[in-house]
């Protein structure tokens, strides 16, 4: 019995080992070849798989574990990338050794020949995996929309982005203006932002987001994201009175306006409810804004009186306005307005006169005053903020510009005559030496195309005449359009035009990146490379100018239609990196290169004295306006040192006088300082203004 169990048993046994056995080489030996499951990207937009960020790695995931040489030998990527492998199990990920190019397709495949680890090949290829990287980020949606009115003052400002952000730099770039403290909340590729109070009732407001603003990438936004818009407003609202309240100096040929939050019903008006103390004869009237102003906004929400003869000079005016006037809404002004306000005595000339930029009487025009501050009166009185100024050299004529029309006045604010025709933007003045004539430049008021450069006479009569220039600047030139672009590029904008001393040469610069000088009058042009950010200035002696700028093709082109901003490095939407970047440079006449000049990082708007000494300002970011540490140089150009050290407000604008020791210079938020170079202190001659200079 027992050698029957024993026999048995043994049978049993060899039964399981023979079975283990064959599981065990079923199990070993491997004949299926691996197969590819999945291509992808490690870094993507969350709502699209396929749109790479630029710092993305690829992602081939095996059925099996691979021998890791053939699967990195038969990973083919187009365009070709130079990059490193790594492995994680049955996933192979290739990681690029520099970030992707922007708005690039790729296609990845896996060729045949992957090899398992017993040895099995794979012998069908899978379907490619196609991808392109991004492009810079932007912001695609908003809430409210730009150019928005009537926002409840409870709202919150909500902005999309096209891709996951950074957001420590999109909140570090972030600006708004009336400053609000903001509470910032993120949503995925969504920034909400809530104000800690309430908007103020009828408050025009503007949100900036700089270039400094990246993606998770690092990638930054191509150009500065602007959003304006308006708090709602309940009644109608005077927001301006013209001329201010209390303002002194008033030019005698200004006119009497109120400027609205709203569109004004014309029929509500009737000729008793404005009386101006003295009385005078004129009309009243509902306007829109004129010139660059009204190409922002063209509601008609101007109350104008329009005196038939000049005001009386040194004479105090009340004006009041009896409440009942509606707007085109329905909405009514609940109380009567009245003020006063007192008129200069006008000027023959503007000889030894310092002239500057200030809104005191409510819009931004052009001032005069004596040397030692004394005698501050108004010269232009427009309903547009003046941007650009230029004064003919006998003094007794001057030009103003809004971004958009030219108008030509006397010096003492008469004869009064817009230069610029319909259709046409027309801004930068300058004058000739010998005062014959007045260069500008123009671009089309529809599409923002440039139209070249242009004269005419001082006087303002006759026909503007175009400056010839070669085609590649020639307004209706059509350059050879590149391969990935049927239409040609639309014509440069050309702005800054500045006679040289000797009046035998014309410098100016473009947006693309350029600056010209041509010669007058033969018309030889000379250009070099340098995204100059404020005027040409020339040395006394002609032989050369001074630029301020940045690496060409740094700056935006003029959106199209829109008024051109004052070529300043405060107007045209310059990053802190950008600022902190700008450099002063020498262009020598007839050179093709601009040398830059070992000057301070952030150096701008120089200015040039008849001893061969320059004034600059060093820009630091952290002022608003772009203001800086105002530094002068030796003769030459040779050492600089800081002036205005006294501590105060910093320096946004400067200006040599007849004399080369003199300067003056304005200051943020704390007008015009009389500069003594010598000592480096400075007398404060006007409370507010900006963009002084001081005539012969």
């Amino acid at each position: 019995m027992r050698g029957v169990l024993l026999r048995s048993f043994a049978v049993f046994a060899v039964g399981l080992a023979a079975l283990a056995a064959i599981l065990y080489y079923a199990s070993a030996v491997d004949g299926r070849p691996p197969q590819v499951v999945r291509i992808g990207l490690t870094h993507h937009l969350s709502s699209d798989a396929t749109a790479a960020l630029t710092t993305t790695s690829i992602e081939v995931e095996f059925s099996e574990p691979v021998e890791p040489a053939s699967g990195e030998a038969a990973l083919r990527i187009d365009p070709t990338l130079e990059g490193s492998f790594s492995w994680a199990g049955r996933t192979l990920t290739f990681t690029p050794s520099d970030r992707l190019p922007l708005e690039t397709g790729f296609t990845v495949q896996v060729l045949p020949g992957v090899r398992d680890r017993a040895g099995n090949a794979m012998d069908e290829e899978p379907e490619p995996f196609a991808f392109e990287t991004v492009g810079h980020p932007t912001v695609v949606r908003s809430q409210p929309e730009n150019r928005a009115q009537d926002v409840p003052l409870e709202s919150s400002i909500v902005l999309e982005f096209s891709t996951l952000m950074d957001t420590a730099s999109v909140e570090a770039a972030l600006r708004i203006q009336p400053a609000v403290e903001l509470e910032v909340t993120w949503s995925g590729e969504q920034l909400t932002l809530t104000p800690s109070t309430a908007f103020m009732e009828g408050r025009q407001y503007t949100l900036r987001i700089g270039t400094t603003a990246r993606d998770g990438a690092g990638t930054p936004l191509e150009r500065t994201f602007r959003l304006a818009f308006r708090a709602a407003r309940s009644g109608l609202e005077a927001v301006t009175l013209v001329p201010s309240a209390g303002i002194e100096g008033v030019v005698v040929t200004s006119p009497i306006s109120i400027v609205f939050d709203r569109a004004l019903d014309p029929e509500s008006l009737d000729d008793g409810q404005l009386i101006l103390t003295p009385a005078v004869p004129g009309s009243l009237d509902v306007v829109a804004p004129p010139g660059a102003e009204g190409l922002r906004d063209p509601t008609p929400r101007v109350l104008r009186f329009q005196p038939s003869a000049p005001l009386e000079p040194n004479t105090t005016y009340e004006v009041s306005l009896a409440a009942g006037l509606l707007g085109a809404d329905g909405s009514q002004l609940a109380t009567p307005l009245a003020w006063r306000f007192t008129t200069g005595a006008p000027l023959a000339s503007l000889g030894n006169q310092i002239v500057f930029l200030t809104d005191r009487s409510g819009i931004a025009n052009l001032w005069s005053m004596n040397p030692d501050g004394t005698g501050q009166r108004q010269l232009s009185a427009e309903l547009s903020p003046v941007t650009s100024y230029a004064v003919a050299p006998d003094g007794r004529s001057f030009v103003i510009g809004d971004g958009a029309v030219l108008i030509r006045l006397g010096a003492d604010g008469g004869a009064r005559q817009v230069l610029t025709s319909v259709g046409n933007l027309e801004f930068d003045p300058t004058y000739a030496p010998d005062g014959s004539e007045l260069a500008f430049g123009r671009a089309d008021a529809e599409t923002g195309a440039g139209l070249g450069l242009w004269t005419r006479a001082a006087g303002g009569g006759g026909d503007a005449r175009r400056i010839q220039l070669p085609d590649e600047l020639r307004p209706g030139a059509t350059p050879t359009p590149s391969p990935s672009s049927g239409a040609p590029p639309p014509a440069p904008v050309l702005r800054a035009p500045r006679y040289s001393p000797d009046g035998a040469a014309l410098a100016f610069v473009d947006l693309s990146g350029r600056v010209g000088v041509l010669e007058l009058p033969a018309g030889r042009l000379t250009t070099a490379q340098f995204g100059a950010v404020s005027p040409p200035a020339w040395l006394a002696d002609s032989t050369a100018l001074l630029l301020s700028g940045l690496d060409p093709g740094a700056l935006d082109e003029p959106a199209a239609g829109e008024p051109l901003p004052a070529l300043d490095p405060a107007t045209l939407g310059l990053s802190d990196d950008q600022l902190g970047s700008l450099d002063v440079a020498r262009l020598d006449r007839g050179a093709t290169t601009a040398v830059r000049l070992a000057h301070s990082d952030g150096a701008s708007r120089p200015a040039t004295s008849g001893d061969g000494r320059y004034l600059y300002i060093v820009v630091q970011p952290e002022f608003p306006g772009a203001a800086g540490v105002l530094r002068l140089t030796s003769r030459g150009g040779g050492t600089t040192f800081p002036v205005l050290r006294d501590g105060g407000a910093a320096v946004t604008s400067a200006a040599f006088g007849p004399e080369p020791g003199a300067v003056v210079g304005a200051r943020v938020d704390d007008g015009i300082w009389l500069v003594d170079v010598t000592s480096g202190s400075g007398e404060q001659l006007a409370a507010d203004g900006w963009q002084p200079r001081w005539l012969p």
